[in-house]
């Protein structure tokens, strides 16, 4: 092969190469623009877990500083996430990459409603935040993401001139530790549930005895080996908004309007109010005595 052919034939390999490599950048942006428009961004058109999983590579880990979460867990988040900030956007400023790794600085905002990390919420505050990630793409898909969210800002701009900075020592500690469960709950970390229950928990819901979930359910153990199983196999929260939180020695209370899927009917209940009393001992919450409207749950689990 003579030095002609030789430059004519590394050109054209160039080219190739060049042309391979613009064509998966191509992919890996498609694929980073749905992440932050279409799931981490609400969107009217699609739903998180819909618009992800043909993104995301198997095996796929989203990691932060405190927990590594896999494609179900970050989905779920996801999907929480947007019940409780209907606005959520998530805005990329600058994309830098190198090879597969790309670096995408963004700024999250939106306006809570309902328990937000702890922080009870109205969608009176809203939040504004810079957060960065690192993603590591192949073939158009995530492989991993390590993520960095300025929370701790958000938190301040959340609770600014709430009641609670005025409360006691032991109120305001009881209070953390009721949200605390609440948010744990919301969010299904089991692990986190279970550090704050006491030993000696009582889960009390009060009505129609002919609902299995009916307790009172008494001791961590039972709790949560019947109790939640049985509960959350005929009960699915459709919405769950606290409008109200007070807190007084050890005994928070709350109360704010739900609406739940009875899956033995497939039966959606209306819109009720709810009232919650909770009570810690030790830093775990020792009684979750609910106050619901139980003629209208019991209309739904029956069919009626």
């Amino acid at each position: 092969m003579n030095k002609y052919l030789i430059i004519c034939f590394a050109f054209i390999l160039f080219a190739s190469c060049n042309k391979t490599n613009r064509a998966q950048d191509k992919s890996n942006r498609n694929a980073i623009a749905t992440f932050y428009n279409k799931a981490l961004t609400v969107s009217n058109s699609t739903k998180p877990t819909a618009a992800l999983t043909p993104f995301l590579a198997e095996g796929y880990k989203s990691s932060s500083s405190l927990d590594s979460k896999g494609a179900k867990e970050l989905m779920g988040q996801l999907e929480f996430f947007w019940k409780v900030i209907p606005d959520l956007k998530w805005e990329p400023q600058e994309i830098f990459n190198e090879g597969d790794v790309y670096i995408v600085r963004s700024i999250a905002s939106g306006t809570p409603n309902g328990n937000f990390m702890g922080v009870p919420t109205d969608g009176s505050k809203s939040f504004k935040i810079m957060t960065i990630d690192r993603h590591t793409m192949k073939d158009g898909k995530f492989v991993s993401t390590y993520h960095v969210e300025d929370w701790a800002t958000a938190m301040k701009q959340l609770k600014r001139n709430q009641p609670n900075n005025n409360m006691d020592k032991k109120s305001k500690e009881t209070m953390d530790v009721a949200m605390a469960f609440m948010d744990a709950m919301g969010k299904g970390e089991m692990d986190k549930m279970m550090s704050l229950m006491h030993d000696d928990m009582v889960w009390q819901n009060a009505g129609d005895k002919s609902l299995p979930w009916i307790g009172p359910w008494k001791g961590k153990e039972i709790i949560l080996e019947k109790f939640m199983p049985l509960f959350g196999g005929n009960f699915k929260t459709i919405k769950w908004e606290p409008n109200d939180a007070v807190s007084n020695g050890d005994t928070a209370a709350f109360f704010g309007q739900m609406v739940g899927l009875l899956t033995k009917s497939n039966k959606q209940t209306k819109e009720f109010t709810y009232a919650l009393r909770v009570k810690v001992k030790d830093g775990k919450v020792i009684l979750w005595n609910w106050f619901e409207d139980s003629f209208e749950v019991s209309r739904a689990y029956h069919g009626k």
